[in-house]
């Protein structure tokens, strides 16, 4: 578990981390896979011919044009549904292939654009919900842990309150330590932050890279915000219009921990620049498959 480990912000200043050893579980790997939605029907090649490797401990950000299969490669790994084609492997085992579909599971936690807190529990009977139904601790060594993640996450006071009665960004940052408390091979968020203000959502980025730095967990994260791609990511995958595989991959050698000062650094305008035009030039495209679809 990362509870010892993460940060502690105290009035401003971040105590020292830990070493982190190198990761040794979560990599995924995505071998021509194909996803066609209603085959018989109206046969939407979703992604095609897409393969990427991502090593264990990687933040890996996926971009690209609405539309392209982001999505619907998350929910792949995460075992929402399989593959027409190809195959994806966790750590070298199989998760699914046109034959074999793996269930959801605790290894590949996943955070939604929309949420998905209980709102009949409390933030912490929410935090602790995963390892307890598990059997994975008892009731009082998870309640101990969760009070130290919430702590973690600056959300120490707010254990007894209810999704309701709590900000969108306190919601967000419930749902990653919630997630943080199965100790997943991999963190799965589809957009997590997208309908959040500037200010909530470089408070609970923080949050996250903060226990991304700590757990060293692999995370595979989705978003339409080039900047926030650059900022969080280890590398960024630049995805074609549908169907989608992978156009281009932009390393982001920003050094960790980061902070928004990195935002105003040249290496950071460079790499904006370069992922902002991969991107634009395959929203083009789909544009203009949409406007020829409506002729």
């Amino acid at each position: 578990m990362i509870l010892s480990q993460l940060i502690k912000n105290n009035g401003g200043a971040v105590a020292e981390k830990p070493a982190v050893s190198e990761a040794t579980t979560g990599k995924i790997s995505i071998r021509d896979v194909g996803i066609i939605y209603d085959p018989e029907g109206v046969h939407v090649v979703a992604v095609q011919n897409c393969s990427l490797e991502i090593p264990a401990g990687e933040f890996c950000v996926i971009v690209g044009p609405s539309g392209c299969g982001k999505t619907t490669l998350l929910n792949a790994i995460a075992g929402f549904h399989g593959v027409t084609s190809g195959e994806i492997y966790l750590d070298d085992e199989l998760l699914c292939s046109s034959e074999v579909t793996t269930d959801p599971g605790a290894d590949r936690i996943v955070v939604f654009q929309n949420g998905a807190l209980f709102p009949w529990n409390t933030v912490l009977e929410n935090v602790i919900y995963g390892p307890v139904v598990q059997g994975k601790m008892t009731r009082p060594e998870a309640r101990e842990a969760g009070h130290e993640m919430l702590l973690q996450m600056g959300l120490s006071g707010i254990s007894h309150s209810y999704p309701s009665e709590i900000s969108s960004g306190m919601r967000r940052r419930v749902e990653i330590a919630r997630a943080m408390m199965n100790d997943p091979k991999v963190l799965l968020l589809d957009e997590p932050f997208r309908a959040m203000d500037a200010l909530t959502k470089t408070v609970v980025q923080k949050y996250l890279l903060d226990v991304y730095d700590a757990s060293n967990k692999t995370v595979f994260f989705i978003t339409h915000d080039l900047e926030e791609a650059i900022f969080l990511g280890t590398r960024v995958y630049v995805m074609t219009t549908r169907p989608g595989q992978i156009k281009k991959v932009i390393n982001v050698d920003i050094p960790r921990p980061r902070d928004f000062r990195v935002l105003s650094s040249e290496i950071y305008r460079d790499l904006k620049e370069e992922v902002i035009e991969a991107v634009h030039e395959e929203a083009k495209k789909a544009f203009e498959a949409g406007e020829r679809e409506r002729a």
